[in-house]
């Protein structure tokens, strides 16, 4: 198998971790269990380790990183079946990585691929754990009674929450890969963290939207992908200033304290996120001044002589 034929398989691995992540967000987002979300949101995470370390893999193989997803299955079910839903999501992830073990001689690759093989594996089985957790739950609530449906949410504040939850989940994607593509470690560390930080602002966005009866947008909207640092850097300052501007004009229209008082906190992380972008974008231009040849850096104007030195003077 050619190298060509291993990133092609990466790539396909990538598009099912991607499926996996946002899935399971949005089962614990949705769900309405707190005592099952933790545990899902910690497997969504082991996700997105392996969405990282296959990333690499494509890099480091000369190939581009997918930032496709296979479908998600976004319809509402009881617990114990969404459940059941992930659990067969796991099931077609250990197959799909046997085979490619199988295939791929890769030493390195196939390590990699093991490993990610066994989280799969550990996976399938806690979830097959939640299933069992999330019947009794229901029977308990069924003898309990139906609770009441919640009252339908304010269509304007849906409007602003779930337009947060689709930035955010276009940041995380942008951040995601112009971390994957840097050469330098403290910058692909920065927009690793940041991408960090807006996935929490998802789930948070996510839990509201959800919480309120309504179906949170876990869809992005246009990214921005080079591998040139620079222009990187430049476009996550742009998307940086513009939802600052964006939240802190929607601000006062947000009636609920609480929903208000997150957002702002939303919005101030953004604020840091810009100074961040800035600071990095200031290191990388020194940097690549410093690396640049002497003759492409700009030469002084030369100095324009005087009467004295012209006539052979001192």
């Amino acid at each position: 198998m050619d190298r060509a034929q291993i990133i092609a398989l990466l790539q396909r691995d990538m598009e099912g971790e991607h499926q996996a992540i946002i899935q399971y967000l949005y089962h614990a987002y949705t769900m309405g269990r707190e005592d099952l979300a933790p545990e899902i949101e910690a497997i969504a995470r082991d996700e997105m380790r392996h969405f990282d370390w296959l990333a690499d893999l494509i890099v480091e193989l000369g190939g581009e990183p997918s930032l496709k997803r296979d479908p998600v299955d976004f319809s509402r079910a009881a617990p114990a079946e969404q459940m059941g839903k992930d659990v067969g999501l796991e099931e077609t992830a250990i197959a799909q990585y046997r085979a490619h073990i199988e295939a791929i001689e890769d030493e390195h690759v196939r390590l990699v691929l093991s490993r990610i093989l066994h989280d799969e594996q550990a996976h399938k089985g806690i979830f097959e754990g939640l299933v069992e957790a999330a019947g009794q739950g229901e029977a308990v609530e069924a003898g309990a009674g139906a609770p009441s449906a919640p009252a339908g949410p304010p269509a304007r504040l849906m409007e602003i929450l779930n337009q947060g939850v689709r930035h955010e989940y276009t940041v995380i994607l942008q951040y995601l890969y112009h971390s994957f593509v840097a050469e330098d470690m403290e910058l692909a560390e920065g927009l690793q963290n940041a991408a960090i930080n807006e996935m929490q602002h998802m789930g948070w966005l996510s839990e509201e939207v959800a919480g309120k009866g309504a179906q949170p947008d876990m869809s992005h909207t246009e990214l921005f992908l080079s591998r040139d640092p620079v222009q990187n850097l430049e476009a996550d300052i742009a998307v940086e200033r513009e939802v600052t501007k964006a939240y802190s004009t929607q601000l006062p229209e947000i009636e609920e304290e609480d929903v208000r008082a997150l957002v702002e906190r939303i919005r101030d992380h953004e604020i840091f996120h810009d100074g961040e972008f800035s600071y990095l974008l200031k290191e990388v231009r020194e940097a690549q001044e410093a690396a640049s040849p002497e003759e492409d850096k700009p030469q002084p104007p030369p100095e324009i002589p005087s009467v004295g030195s012209l006539l052979g003077k001192p």
